[in-house]
């Protein structure tokens, strides 16, 4: 049997639109057979793609704020069903990361349920499947989520980056901590840190940065005015930050992130806010 698991608030909301082509792609697969639909704002979407066995297939159907709730409700577990991912999402860094500019529709979730890193805050300890991270990337996080409650429909978050480099945003000092090696940095914009390569729907912050090994990537921006950062936006966007002297990538297995003002940081394209430390470890 195929089961799709799908997520009505995915997609700005929207995330039931397209489900026919998911169908009609899971009758395709399973000939005969009449897919169950299941909506994971409903129901235990965990305990049932635990249930499955290894005949049963599911398709999970959203983007990455789905897959992020999906994997802190399977807790490290990984289904003996194969469970596929179906692109429906807003953003969609995982899917952008794992396809490498490929077309397709479904990707096998199941290799990368295991092995995912941890980040602990004062909001407790969650798994994450791409980035958290801390400063700019933040507040555009959180500015969104505040804007869609307020208008009530989607946002531009490249206008809403822009509106914080000139106005809004109030750079921070940070310390890094890479396993054990701790540096300070002044008027920092972003520290993040990435177990996949892109944040905000195809940013490509950490492009050296493979998933599947066994460190995480730390990139941080610093030391920059409004105006200096304005002009370094074309190539943060672009990923070719890296060789810029006011950027510092460093890999490890334990990264902390302290600054000395709380803000808000950006987990797998959801906001915490009134976070002034965090913890990631792979």
């Amino acid at each position: 049997m195929v089961y799709i698991l799908y997520n009505p608030l995915a997609n700005n909301g929207k995330g039931t639109e397209g489900l026919d082509g998911v169908i009609a792609a899971a009758g395709q697969r399973r000939p005969g057979q009449t897919p169950v639909l299941a909506d994971v704002t409903k129901q235990d979407a965990a305990a049932l793609l635990m249930g499955l066995s290894p005949e049963d297939e599911a398709i999970v159907c959203g983007g990455d704020g789905t897959l992020h709730y999906l994997i802190n409700a399977l807790d490290g577990r990984v289904p003996a069903a194969p469970v596929y991912v179906w692109r429906m999402g807003t953003g969609n860094d995982f899917l952008r990361d794992v396809l490498e500019g490929s077309q397709e529709q479904l990707v096998l979730f199941n290799k990368y349920i295991g092995n995912l890193p941890t980040v602990k805050t004062v909001h407790g300890t969650q798994r994450f499947l791409n980035n958290v991270s801390f400063g700019l990337d933040g507040q555009v996080c959180e500015l969104g989520e505040q804007e869609k409650a307020r208008l009530g429909r989607p946002v531009n978050y490249i206008a809403l980056a822009l509106r914080l480099v000139f106005r809004d945003y109030h750079v921070a000092n940070a310390t890094v901590t890479v396993d054990g090696q701790s540096k300070t940095y002044d008027r920092v914009w972003v520290a993040s840190v990435f177990n996949g390569r892109y944040v905000g729907g195809g940013q490509k912050l950490a492009p050296r940065q493979d998933r599947t090994g066994q460190e995480l990537c730390c990139v941080v921006l610093f030391g920059l005015g409004r105006f200096r950062a304005l002009l370094k936006l074309p190539k943060v966007l672009s990923g070719s930050h890296e060789h810029m002297p006011q950027c510092d990538v460093r890999f490890g297995r334990e990264i902390s992130v302290r600054f000395d003002r709380p803000g808000a940081i950006n987990l797998d394209g959801e906001p915490l806010e009134r976070v002034t430390t965090y913890s990631a470890k792979k």
